[in-house]
């Protein structure tokens, strides 16, 4: 008598796995939501299925000390050529690049990677660094003249920020600035934020602006503006705020003693902490219709 036989095993039980039979798009928003793009990278031994598709991952997130256990084995050299590897490699425009490189890298080599974002058609760029011997940051260019950029957020640990003396940022519609020092251009601020047309919020935690000096704020189409300065005694004395279209303001601080308005009819909301405040009355009274 012949033995049953046995039915034929099935694609998915000889061996090839339900992920890689996925479309590409959903494949690429597995790789979009792991934490690094090391990580990205690291699936292309898989298959060859997997071989580049990493390079089609719109978001790009590299920190310098991930996966790192002792960051005294950092490999600065390796590290450069990391980056430039993985920007000059992608195959599609980047969404978003965020990058955490310390204080290893001067301001020209951190220049021509954001250059190389720019020609990426960059439209979030989110930068952490300490420039290399506490050197002052001119801002690029290419990024303020970019018109693919939407957000940018900086946080340059206490370092200074030279802001370009030129209209810029046509499509910006977040800006955030943490610990950066903007004491030497004074005009240039006002100037600065006046000619950003399309900035929508704007946050400034902990930088130092100017002393004894109001911090103006005029953009045509603000809505939230938050200013923090806690621990930060540089900051100015006060802030006057003209923004027509404002709905949400947010102060926090020794800046929350002093601020002014003009053309406020569209606020809505407001959150008003001042630093050891001894006076409150004279405070609220300027929002007590919101």
């Amino acid at each position: 008598m012949k033995k049953s036989e046995q039915p034929k095993a099935s694609k998915r039980e000889d061996g090839v796995d339900l992920i890689s039979g996925m479309p590409d798009h959903i494949l690429l928003l597995i790789l979009s939501g792991l934490p690094f793009i090391e990580d990205a990278i690291r699936t292309s031994i898989l298959s060859r299925r997997w071989r580049y598709l990493w390079t089609s991952v719109s978001c790009v997130d590299i920190y310098c000390y991930q996966g790192r256990r002792n960051p005294g084995n950092f490999k600065r050299s390796k590290f450069k050529e990391f980056v430039y590897w993985v920007l000059v490699n992608r195959s599609v425009d980047l969404d978003i690049f965020r990058l955490c490189c310390s204080n290893y890298y001067g301001m020209s080599l951190i220049g021509r990677w954001i250059h190389i974002a720019v020609m990426k058609n960059v439209k979030e760029l989110d930068l952490i660094c300490t420039p290399k011997e506490e050197e002052d940051v001119e801002m690029p260019h290419c990024l303020a003249t970019c018109g693919s950029l939407k957000v940018l957020r900086l946080n340059l640990d206490g370092c200074g920020l030279i802001l370009p003396n030129f209209m810029g940022f046509p499509a910006l519609r977040v800006l955030d600035l943490t610990c950066v020092d903007l004491l030497k251009d004074r005009d240039l601020v006002k100037d600065f934020l006046q000619s950003c047309s399309s900035l929508e919020e704007l946050s400034v935690v902990e930088c130092s602006i100017w002393k004894l000096d109001l911090l103006c704020i005029s953009c045509p189409n603000l809505k939230k503006p938050s200013i923090t300065n806690l621990e930060n005694e540089s900051l100015c004395s006060g802030v006057k705020i003209c923004c027509p279209k404002l709905v949400f303001l947010d102060l926090k601080g020794r800046i929350a003693y002093n601020f002014s308005f003009e053309c406020l009819d569209s606020l809505k909301e407001a959150e008003v902490e001042p630093k050891l405040m001894s006076n409150p009355i004279s405070v609220f009274r300027r929002i007590s219709y919101v």
